[in-house]
């Protein structure tokens, strides 16, 4: 790749805050280059399958989940690994970002006066959830295993700042947590769709952590109101106690007021760690070797309540109900969930 193909930046010069919206006119340069590169890989073929065939709806009632119809994700992508640890190795023999395809890499990014070995890929997800979907592999050569650090945390929170657009989001699952690969990694995408977690508000706990007042599951929140890095090490300190007592974590960011006000303007980024069972093994699309589950609890479901159907034929029907009833299976019990609060207390 030339320079051309390196977006680079200074820590220092990226917003905290910005005026962000949904149309062309809130685009920035990062957004172009983003968007344009994803565009032009539709163009040529690089993805498994469009998404033309890709319809949603709004379930009916109190969260207000939104269902997707996306049937050729789930039958045109990746195997998935064998994930038996929380904070299993990287294992080189298996798939992982440094065997991709060059035609999967839309760019490069580097952040600051970093050398070449440090440079972060942006690259397509060839079987993806919504437009403009990608993974941000954070210094690829390193060869780091799924499991959150301070330092991608901090770089997810300054590509959230580089851009200008309300409909972005990250997500991110750890092992056992439905993360398809053992090689680091966040799932950037834009949503444009009225989601739960918009309507969320928090109690603060300590430090810059909330305890998520509304939301699908028992969840932590936190808000990018000082330095990404700041933010980020905040953050890590839940996440370092969830490895602790090995306990599974999806991670979301996304644009919202502040946990704290009553005003619904977009003028944080909010990040949500949200803790829960464990699934070992291949990721399952099955219940049992016959009938399909509606739907895999993972960061978007368990996150954002945006739901993508994996049986088809639930799709037009899936309710609340049935939704909430997988969501609780998965979640963290109340006892369990006021164990974790009171260790992260303690540390914050």
């Amino acid at each position: 790749m030339d320079e051309a193909d390196v977006f680079s930046y200074l820590p220092e010069n990226v917003p905290i805050f910005r005026e962000v919206g949904s149309d062309r006119a809130h685009y920035t340069e990062f957004d172009e280059l983003l968007l344009s590169r994803w565009d032009g890989a539709m163009a040529k073929g690089v993805f498994r399958y469009g998404l033309a065939d890709m319809s949603t709806r709004t379930i009916p009632g109190t969260f207000g989940f939104v269902a997707q119809r996306n049937p050729k994700r789930f039958t045109h992508r990746r195997l998935p690994m064998d994930i038996q640890s929380l904070q299993q190795p990287f294992d080189p023999l298996l798939f992982n970002f440094n065997k991709i395809s060059d035609t999967e890499v839309l760019f490069r990014i580097r952040r600051g006066t970093s050398d070449l070995s440090d440079e972060h890929l942006v690259i397509v997800n060839v079987s993806p959830i919504e437009y403009g979907h990608v993974l941000l592999v954070p210094a690829p050569g390193r060869c780091s295993p799924q499991v959150i650090t301070t330092e991608s945390l901090t770089l997810c929170l300054e590509v959230m700042s580089l851009s200008g657009l309300s409909s972005l989001y990250m997500v991110a699952n750890s092992l056992l947590a439905y993360a398809s690969v053992n090689h680091l990694h966040y799932h950037f995408m834009h949503l444009n769709y009225d989601l739960p977690v918009a309507k969320l508000t928090g109690s603060h706990i300590g430090g810059g952590c909330y305890e998520l007042d509304n939301h699908m599951v028992p969840s932590f929140g936190f808000q990018l109101d000082a330095s990404p890095l700041l933010c980020a090490s905040g953050v890590q300190k839940v996440i370092e106690i969830l490895l602790t007592n090995n306990i599974p974590h999806n991670v979301v960011m996304y644009r919202g007021a502040p946990f704290n006000a009553c005003s619904a303007t977009s003028s944080v980024i909010r990040i949500l760690v949200i803790p829960r069972k464990p699934v070992y093994g291949i990721k399952e699309l099955y219940e049992d070797g016959r009938d399909m589950q509606p739907f895999c609890a993972a960061a978007c479901e368990l996150g954002l309540g945006f739901i993508p159907v994996i049986d088809q034929a639930k799709y037009p029907t899936i309710t609340e109900d049935e939704v909430m009833t997988i969501l609780s299976q998965m979640a963290l019990s109340t006892e369990e969930f006021q164990t974790l609060k009171l260790q992260i207390k303690k540390c914050l």
